[in-house]
């Protein structure tokens, strides 16, 4: 599948790229019909967040269908239209269930000294390849 892949400063490229999987039974992969080009992602093209790994695919809001979902995705389906933002949030730490969604707890699989967990973003968010891409990934989507 096609994809915008970060390879360094500067060097942002469309590409060929394997098509995500479910790793987790609590993922869904989505089939991307709209994505957009957000202001956090001119940080990584001109290298003002440290931390990027070259190979990640940007973007960080995104529109699609939703293609297959883990054993653990109760509020989804296979044909649902979804919006996607561009922080992950598990829904049920105290952080999200007062509504501080870019506050999760849980998201991040560095731990939650980390920060945010967000798509496309450096090593310290995660990192979680993003929506410039015909299909993603979408971990905890409820």
């Amino acid at each position: 599948m096609k994809a915008v892949v970060w390879h360094g400063v500067g060097d942002i490229r469309l590409d060929d790229v394997a098509e995500p999987r479910i790793e987790q039974q609590t993922d869904a992969i989505v089939k991307i019909t709209a994505s957009a080009i957000c202001g956090t992602d001119l940080h990584m093209v001109r290298g003002t967040m440290s931390g990027m790994r070259p190979g990640t695919i940007l973007g960080h809001e995104g529109v699609g269908t939703v293609e297959e979902v883990g054993t653990a995705v109760r509020n989804f389906k296979p044909g649902d239209r979804v919006l996607i933002p561009s922080t992950i949030a598990c829904g049920y730490c105290s952080y999200c269930r007062d509504g501080y969604y870019a506050q999760c707890d849980n998201a991040n699989p560095n731990g939650m000294q980390a920060g945010t967990s967000f798509f496309g973003g450096p090593e310290k968010s995660g990192p979680v390849n993003g929506l410039q891409a015909e299909k993603a990934r979408i971990p905890l989507p409820g």
